[in-house]
């Protein structure tokens, strides 16, 4: 009798344990950043984000990837101000920003409508400098997409950047939206 149920146990026990699918971005990304030098604001953003990621909605805790913001694109609304923000960051031997994202926590799963809070975790690399990184996420899932948004601080001299009077960190805010290939 049970050697009669034992593909039936086999089939039923894999139910339930999706496979992990790689996901990418659709929709408009936004990077967008706050920075301060000699006390005056100077905001900026680009639309040039990519991720790929792979995880599992019933698990996320074993996600993999990335998520690369293009530098060169950094618009701050003064064309000089941009080229100026380009050689700070040595764009032109370190065009990319990436976050290569090796787990998730505080969120378990998607819950379709609801949104959850977590942290991103894993390294960032600026400047060809990487150092570790935990960002808080926000996750909200309706059934098809994944709105993905976190804000965090970089430390400019973590990556070897030193901008004469600004802020020791700059604040970056990147949101983007999800689906499977």
């Amino acid at each position: 009798m049970l050697l009669k149920r034992l593909p039936l146990m086999v089939l039923l026990s894999g139910m339930g344990f999706a496979s992990p699918l790689q996901y990418t971005i659709t929709g408009q990304p936004a990077a967008n950043f706050n920075f301060r030098v000699t006390l005056i604001p100077v905001p900026g953003s680009t639309s040039k984000v990519q991720a790929d990621l792979k995880f599992d909605p019933t698990d996320l805790q074993k996600v993999t990837g990335s998520v690369r913001v293009d530098l060169r694109h950094l618009d701050t609304g003064i064309s000089l101000r941009d080229d100026h923000a380009r050689n700070f960051l040595e764009v032109a031997s370190h065009p990319r920003a990436e976050f290569k994202i090796s787990r998730i926590t505080g969120i378990k799963k998607l819950i379709s409508g609801q949104e959850l809070q977590g942290f991103a975790e894993g390294s960032f690399l600026l400047k060809g400098i990487l150092r570790p990184l935990k960002a808080p996420i926000k996750i909200r899932f309706d059934g098809k997409t994944v709105q993905v948004s976190t804000h965090f601080d970089v430390v400019l001299k973590d990556h070897g950047i030193q901008v004469p009077g600004a802020d020791d960190a700059t604040d970056v805010m990147v949101m983007f939206n999800l689906k499977p290939r």
